[in-house]
């Protein structure tokens, strides 16, 4: 008992070390006063994040303490994944990094890997398979685990800064090929410009591209299976195709989760039985996803 305590207490000042350097790092590749500095930092918390999460604990510690890392586990307990944002001062664009870690109940391992953005835009990465190395780069902050062929896969809800005028939100598919993480899969239908640009059924992933100073609603909602979202349209008809200038236009879309599919539906109400309080649903705002 009293070794125990003694290990116990070892790993809890470890553990205080290497989250005051995380912080120290994280805080660094957003405040640094030039992009070379900021990505010198990053390669640092990179290099610290893959050390750490090579540990028993890592898994289940929290990361409220690092609001600058953002955390999502799966509800299944299974998935995990680990970002952060580097603001890129020269271009004015954003760089997003980061981990998953993937849980193996019957072997009881974790494996980790390193998230590479593939630096895609929304029209490469629309109709692309990808894979850790080479994903379409979003802060997931939702994770929907689903049933397809007896399979589970993971639906992702994300958000990606851009630039200065453009904005994404994302609804990406994560399953799993020979035991390696894949991301996109052909499982949208929908109406016929229910998506601003491109058809669902040609989508390995959904890609919503907007206003920077818009705010977009995209949320699921478990009772009922469905993902909800505002609608996005130009300002007006000559606008077409801009995509940066797009905005909501106080309709609702929907993805609704039916054999085997997400299902679109164009122009939901939004007020119905499956939401409990009667109200208008709040949106996920992207200043929020950031936190």
């Amino acid at each position: 008992m009293f070794r125990t305590a003694i290990t116990s207490l070892i790993l809890f000042f470890v553990a205080g070390n290497t989250f005051a350097q995380l912080q120290l790092f994280a805080d660094s590749v957003i405040k640094g006063s030039s992009d070379s500095v900021r990505q010198q930092y990053q390669l640092k918390l990179t290099d610290a994040m893959n050390k750490f999460l090579a540990t028993e604990q890592s898994f289940n510690t929290s990361f409220d303490t690092i609001p600058s890392i953002s955390t999502v586990t799966s509800p299944d307990g299974l998935i995990r994944f680990y970002q952060w944002v580097q603001p890129n001062m020269e271009a004015k664009t954003y760089s997003i990094y980061g981990m998953m870690q993937v849980k193996d109940k019957k072997a009881k391992t974790i494996k980790t890997y390193t998230l590479t953005d593939g630096a895609m835009d929304k029209y490469t990465a629309s109709d692309k398979i990808l894979n850790a190395d080479n994903y379409f780069a979003a802060i997931y902050y939702s994770i929907i685990p689903l049933k397809e062929n007896k399979k589970t896969i993971y639906t992702l809800l994300g958000w990606r800064g851009v630039d200065n005028r453009t904005t994404v939100k994302t609804i990406d598919v994560l399953h799993f090929q020979k035991n390696k993480p894949v991301f996109g899969k052909k499982l949208f239908k929908a109406p016929a410009n229910m998506l601003p640009v491109m058809s669902a059924e040609k989508c390995m992933r959904v890609i919503f591209q907007y206003n920077a100073q818009a705010v977009m609603s995209l949320k699921y909602y478990s009772k009922g299976r469905k993902i909800v979202f505002d609608h996005l349209s130009p300002p007006k008809a000559t606008l077409k195709g801009a995509e940066e200038t797009y905005g909501p236009d106080f309709t609702y879309d929907a993805f609704i989760w039916k054999k085997g599919k997400w299902q679109g539906k164009s122009d939901v109400d939004i007020r119905n039985s499956h939401n409990t309080d009667g109200q208008k649903i709040t949106p996920v705002k992207d200043s929020e996803l950031r936190k």
